[in-house]
């Protein structure tokens, strides 16, 4: 166990119930004597995340984005530009599942707006409003993304009386903001104000807004320039605008989170990340984690300041920004966000699949920014069926994890270059980079000792299309900027399909560690013990089933606290319907922290997908350190 108060807290939702008995297993696994424990109903663990459909279904969405025009000119895009784009996408691209288009930035050129003050198209030039292109893209089975913050009000509303809040006619869309309190006041042509939401009139302002785009058959809303919203600053040009806050940046993200509900993906873009992210976790489905995606290329990938700072951008590229906040990522929790792609800009096809490896192992969104005219032939490395269908199936991997040590403070806590993640049906995908500008490199994976499996696996080269074999380890040797993608597949062990806790979900102040030994793999999760938060400590595992019934499951776990300690366990699908629980189940008391034991319980599973919670809940009692989970029949 380690010291609570050296994690925030964090948690995510979750019910079951489970009958279960337990069973006692020495380290050496030797014969165990089967023990009865009495199981009863237990209260839902309390959440701290948002823990929407959208982040249980793990990885983020697949789109195309106006970016890769908009960054180059400066400028919105054309209309034209954006149908010639979206026509490409709808032929091209659409197949592999990059199904929406989506807006970004550059929005100043958007006045004409709503009588409650609601801009009615990307750019004043377009002839077509938002509900014309939502229904072009429907039309062709896909869906329109927008990028607005609901927080801006444009001052073409606020000097228009006529312009009234939605609900309140009796507030004009002029009092809902502070006079002078401009967006990016003196650079952004003081076009744009932000909205006080201390006002009368403001949670409708805001959440009428969102409303406003899920009726036009809006999913998915980027909300941009949190950090300029909460205090104003900007780590490289300094104070932009007036500061509002963190109570009042906790409140409009709350309204944002109440309006969405479960048919808007809130995408959150320039957060502090305060809090260890607690507001955004509470509140968002995705985070920006790096600097923008610029002029792209490897320098934006993997250059850069390396360093973590307590404002944004924490970390510059990707791979620090996966790395440093990947504690907070899996399902339910946080969809980390690498900004978007572009192939076009890369040097070589090592980077362009380094690039896309690093967004798939991370869970990334896969957000296209090339457009047609840029993407020669380089549009491969966004169609190979085998990386995708990790996406698909909701792929969030973790950088390999050397110590409980934060990134931030010691960036020798996690390996950046050696990532994994396990996929629902108990196979593994396994990314090895090589970040070196000069020397190539022999990077490897165990599968005993870095992911805790038992005995050998088939392993796929997933660019190449090619099996493997059956192999210990992922292995491939790599010039600078290279990298490999492999599928793991373990072979069955006694009918059971292991799940190991340092690659699942962790929350509510849950989390990796390795300073108790006997543990298989690289570590176990801890922090499963009673908290002075508002929510609880847990882990969560995505498993697949073939069919609905009773499985059993073997919890390998530590407990020297003296007595039987009790966790909450539930199971439900990644749409919230209970399949079974919550339950308490029970954990024996063991001699050791260094001690490991096995408890076996049965629960009942749906076909198909299943999310199982293991938290530590206000009725619980104890603590238990967590290695892994096996499900068999």
């Amino acid at each position: 166990m380690k010291n609570l108060s050296r994690r925030s807290l964090l948690a995510f939702g979750g019910a079951a119930a489970l009958a279960c008995t337990a069973a006692v297993e020495a380290p050496a696994r030797a014969a165990s004597t089967d023990l009865t424990v009495p199981t009863s109903p237990a209260p839902p663990l309390r959440l701290a995340s948002r823990n929407s459909v959208f982040t249980r279904r793990g990885a983020g969405p697949r789109y195309w984005n106006i970016y890769g025009y908009a960054f180059p000119h400066n400028a919105p895009i054309p209309e034209d530009e954006w149908k010639a784009n979206i026509d490409w996408l709808a032929s091209d691209l659409a197949p592999y599942g990059y199904d929406m288009a989506c807006t970004d930035g550059w929005i100043e050129g958007s006045s004409r707006t709503t009588p409650n003050g609601y801009i009615v198209t990307y750019n004043d030039s377009w002839q077509h409003d938002w509900a014309y292109w939502s229904h072009y893209l429907a039309e062709r089975g896909m869906k329109l993304g927008v990028y607005y913050n609901p927080l801006w009000v444009h001052k073409a509303a606020v000097e228009d009386p006529s312009k009234t809040v939605v609900g309140r006619p009796d507030i004009k869309i002029a009092d809902i903001v502070a006079p002078g309190d401009f967006f990016a006041k003196g650079i952004g042509g003081n076009t744009l104000y932000w909205l006080d939401v201390t006002r009368p009139g403001a949670k409708e302002y805001l959440q009428g807004y969102v409303a406003y785009f899920k009726r036009l058959r809006v999913p998915y809303l980027r909300v941009d320039f949190l950090s300029w919203y909460e205090n104003g600053m900007d780590a490289n040009i300094g104070q932009v605008n007036a500061p509002h806050g963190r109570a009042n940046y906790e409140t409009a993200l709350a309204w944002l989170n109440e309006a969405a509900g479960e048919d808007l993906e809130l995408s959150l873009v320039m957060p502090h990340l305060f809090d260890d992210a607690a507001a955004e976790l509470a509140n968002g489905d995705l985070v920006r984690i790096d600097a923008d995606a610029d002029r792209g290329g490897w320098d934006r990938l993997s250059g850069g300041r390396q360093g973590w700072q307590d404002a944004w951008p924490n970390w510059f590229n990707p791979f620090a920004g996966f790395t440093g906040w990947s504690h907070r990522n899996g399902r339910g929790q946080l969809i980390l966000d690498g900004d978007f792609m572009r192939a076009s800009t890369f040097a070589s096809d090592d980077e362009r699949r380094t690039m896309m490896n690093l967004m798939v192992i991370a869970g990334s969104p896969l957000a296209i920014a090339d457009t047609y005219q840029q993407i020669g032939n380089d549009a491969w490395v966004y169609t190979n069926k085998d990386v995708l269908e990790l996406n698909q199936e909701g792929l969030v991997g973790k950088p390999l994890y050397r110590s409980a040590t934060p990134y931030s403070v010691d960036p020798g806590s996690r390996d950046s270059e050696r990532w994994a993640g396990q996929l629902p049906d108990g196979s593994w995908a396994v990314a090895l980079f090589n970040r070196s500008d000069s020397a190539t490199q022999t990077k490897t994976l165990d599968f005993a000792n870095d992911l805790g499996l038992s005995g050998a696996a088939n392993v796929r080269d997933l660019w190449a299309h090619r099996d493997l074999g059956v192999r210990t380890e992922a292995t491939a040797t790599l010039a600078p900027h290279a990298s490999a993608l492999f599928r793991i597949t373990p072979l069955k062990d006694r009918g059971a399909t292991r799940y190991p806790a340092a690659y699942a979900a962790w929350g509510g102040g849950a989390g990796f560690n390795n300073d108790h030994a006997g543990h298989d793999g690289s570590g176990f999760v801890d922090g499963l013990a009673a908290t002075a938060g508002s929510a609880d400590p847990l882990v969560t595992f995505a498993v697949r089933v073939p069919r609905r019934g009773e499985y059993t499951i073997r919890y390998r776990y530590a407990n020297a606290t003296g007595a039987t300690s009790t966790l909450t366990v539930s199971a439900e699908r990644a749409d919230h319907s209970v399949v079974d629980g919550p339950r308490h189940v029970d954990f024996p008391a063991l001699a050791t922290w260094d001690t490991w034991g096995v408890a076996s319980a049965g629960i009942t599973l749906e076909a198909g997908d299943n999310l199982i919670t293991l938290g530590r809940g206000r009725s619980d009692a104890g603590a238990v350190n967590l290695n892994w989970i096996e499900l068999g029949a």
